[in-house]
């Protein structure tokens, strides 16, 4: 097991038990307590858990960042709808890569097929480290806190030798016709797990319309299909054309 995929699996192991001693997690993941202590050292320093004599507890401050339940639980059913369609295009032993967004985090919180999953998004580790079924691979690196996901040149860049049979991405903004995200290593790794993709899914609402984001992706009549949550406007339909399938 990678060292992420070994924090990530503590992260939701913490939001079950409310508290976890060194201890025990030497037992669960039979490894040194080094290891460990390196582990809840990282955490802390991410400002993801509070460090106790002999162990960690949750991070309580009013900036905390909600845990990957509380965003399931916070999504609206235009979301999970839009989920619910994306499960659809799943097939079993596929290849896929998942983003950042919360919407694809619903989306694995349904999967139940046998398949090979790649992301770089922290709540999706924690989400599918539970799938016996599924094959998840966690792109590692630095860390962005605001929107939970890891970069590193060289993790991305393996996305390149893979040939995904379907990708899902979401969308900060979607602006005349352009998908585009906060964060420049975000958008390039996206960029890169799309080289190679036969279907290419767009997952966002019709309200990223009259957002603006500035690290551009590309335009949304690269993708496939795009699942969204209600019609497009006629100025959207006449945009696009029929360049891209809409699901909604």
């Amino acid at each position: 097991m990678y060292q992420e995929q070994r924090l990530a699996e503590i992260l939701e192991l913490l939001a079950e038990k409310k508290q976890l001693s060194a201890k025990d997690m030497i037992e669960h993941f039979q490894v040194s307590k080094d290891t460990i202590r390196r582990d809840f050292s990282i955490l802390s320093e991410r400002r993801l858990v509070q460090r106790t004599h002999g162990g960690i507890i949750p991070l309580y401050t009013s900036r905390q960042i909600p845990s990957f339940n509380d965003r399931i639980n916070q999504l609206s059913q235009e979301k999970k709808a839009i989920a619910q369609k994306a499960h659809d295009f799943l097939k079993p032993e596929q290849i896929a890569f998942f983003d950042v967004s919360t919407i694809v985090l619903h989306l694995a919180q349904r999967i139940k097929e046998p398949m090979t999953i790649y992301s770089h998004s922290l709540d999706n580790a924690i989400m599918l480290s539970s799938q016996d079924k599924v094959d998840f691979h966690l792109l590692g690196g630095k860390f962005y806190p605001k929107n939970r996901f890891y970069y590193a040149l060289n993790e991305a860049e393996l996305l390149e030798q893979i040939s995904f049979d379907i990708a899902f991405i979401g969308a900060a903004s979607v602006s005349d016709g352009l998908v585009s995200f906060e964060d420049e290593a975000d958008a390039h790794l996206k960029k890169l797990a799309l080289k190679h993709t036969k279907t290419k899914i767009l997952l966002a609402e019709q309200d990223k319309w009259q957002k603006e984001s500035k690290y551009i992706l590309g335009p949304v009549s690269d993708f496939d299909y795009w699942i969204t949550d209600q019609a497009p406007s006629p100025e959207v339909q006449k945009l696009l054309g029929d360049k891209v399938k809409i699901i909604y």
